[in-house]
């Protein structure tokens, strides 16, 4: 069995850490594997940092990182997985609503194939202000994106080493790290997991996360399928903008032929304004395909393995170098 790193974010969430780490530590009872469990506390001000060193003092599996102030949930997942070790690791929140004796589920879908598999909250304990907005977000995504989850901002998931690897986490990006891994070319998929109402405390995300989730739904987009290509999203903007205005004018063109005047009609400079700002939209794509063009990145592909014949290998080394010399 592989090894497994438990990653657990945390924000003032001291009511609920002994009995959570309780629940990780009875089921990974269930795996013949080394295991660590890290604790990232993100800046908690309610005492969680002294209940933490009170379970590392007992159990010497787990690391505890602390921030210096809040810096948010994509930063404490970045930290846990750049300290991280194990060769699958599983994330799950700390307010006891994900469920730890459900972690087989997900490891065992890693062993059928998956590089990613999310946790789907099918019965969600949450009140309606809260599944509704959900459900919306997660339409919207999986449609946008093309990427079929149920449920995208689900803390419960396990990844593959060179998942974590190669996804990079920033600012609010934690919700769509199934795209990014898709992208990359990674196997995404989900099972169903138990959700528990909340124990302990209040919920630490608001409405306002909702819009500044489509925000961030475009920035995903934005580096998934066009971060190579700016002037397709651009362009076709700015061409439709040039279109409808030259539109316009060839209409009141026709029309000043009939005795129509035009310069005291609001819509003339409405498709001047049109055309000027299609225009800019295209020559800002194609800034924007120069800077592309022009940056260096070693990691634009994912290579899943490279397999070399067994004539590369042997005596004719020197013509066909071997994948060691390579590197």
């Amino acid at each position: 069995m592989e090894s497994i790193s438990v990653i657990v974010p945390l924000y003032n969430e001291k009511e609920s850490l002994r009995q959570l780490h309780a629940g990780i530590v009875e089921e990974l009872k269930r795996f013949d594997a080394e295991a660590e469990i890290i604790y990232v506390d993100d800046g908690s001000t309610d005492g969680s940092a002294e209940i933490l060193e009170e379970i590392q003092s007992f159990d010497p599996r787990v690391t505890i990182i602390r921030f210096r102030r809040n810096f948010g949930k994509s930063a404490a997942l970045s930290a846990g997985f750049h300290y991280s070790t194990g060769e699958v690791i599983v994330t799950l929140d700390a307010d006891l609503q994900d469920e730890p004796s459900e972690m087989h589920k997900l490891i065992e879908r890693l062993d059928t194939g998956a590089d990613l598999v999310s946790g789907w909250k099918k019965e969600r304990r949450d009140p309606l202000s809260k599944r509704i907005p959900s459900k919306v977000f997660n339409f919207v995504t999986s449609f946008m994106t093309g990427v079929p989850l149920h449920d995208m901002n689900c803390g419960f998931k396990a990844y593959r080493r060179e998942v974590v690897e190669e996804i990079k986490v920033y600012g609010e990006m934690h919700r769509y790290i199934p795209v990014l891994a898709s992208y990359r070319g990674f196997l995404v998929t989900e099972v169903p997991v138990v959700h528990n109402q909340r124990q302990f405390g209040t919920s630490k995300f608001g409405a306002s996360r909702l819009l500044g989730g489509f925000f961030d739904l475009f920035t995903v987009i934005m580096l998934t399928r066009y971060s190579r290509k700016p002037l397709h999203v651009f362009g076709v903007f700015g061409l439709t903008l040039w279109t409808i205005g030259l539109g316009i004018e060839a209409y009141l063109t026709i029309g000043w032929f009939y005795g129509r005047w035009i310069q005291d009609r609001p819509v003339f400079i409405l498709g001047v304004l049109l055309m000027i700002i299609g225009l800019q939209f295209v020559l800002f794509g194609l800034l924007a395909e120069m800077i592309a063009y022009s940056a260096k990145r070693e990691d634009d592909y994912s290579i899943r393995e490279i397999l070399e014949s067994r004539a590369q290998m042997g005596e004719d080394s020197a013509v066909a170098p071997s994948l060691e010399s390579r590197r």
